[in-house]
């Protein structure tokens, strides 16, 4: 389940907030250790966390006042969207229609930040994602993407 960071603290999927992120991986590894299994709505959780990115970065592409920022997130969310429909049409031609999305979202405040935290996400669920090596190919993409922005905000200023 992915660690995630909001304005009220630290959540291990829907458990939280902490106070800090050593604590929401531990009642990660706390759950793990009891006998806790991914589900199918991992892969929900997944591709609504990659959707959330697009409009996340949207938004904050709207609202930053550099123009290196405005750049790269403009870029990002672009790319972004093209990557996590050829994720999803790959995994569905294979596994079938995915079902169940939720309707949970939050607006991200700091673009580095949430790009970083966003990193962190996507490890967290490519482990619960099928292996088949097409779909990991993808994944790697999404990866890449936000590496590279991560890199753009934090040293082309």
């Amino acid at each position: 389940m992915p660690i995630r960071k909001t304005d009220k603290g630290w959540f291990w999927g829907s458990k939280g907030p902490f106070d800090t992120k050593a604590k929401a991986l531990a009642v990660g590894r706390a759950a793990y250790a009891a006998g806790y299994k991914e589900s199918a709505m991992q892969v929900c959780d997944f591709i609504l966390c990659l959707l959330h990115s697009v409009t996340n970065t949207h938004i904050l592409h709207w609202q930053t006042k550099s123009f290196s920022e405005h750049m790269a997130l403009g870029e990002f969310y672009n790319e972004m969207q093209d990557l996590v429909d050829e994720l999803v049409e790959a995994y569905q031609g294979k596994y079938g229609i995915i079902e169940g999305f939720t309707n949970d979202f939050e607006v991200a405040s700091n673009p580095l930040e949430y790009l970083v935290s966003l990193s962190d996400e996507v490890k967290q669920y490519r482990a619960a994602f099928p292996q088949d090596s097409e779909l990991q190919n993808l994944i790697d993409e999404i990866a890449a993407l936000i590496d590279s922005t991560v890199y753009k905000l934090r040293f082309l200023k």
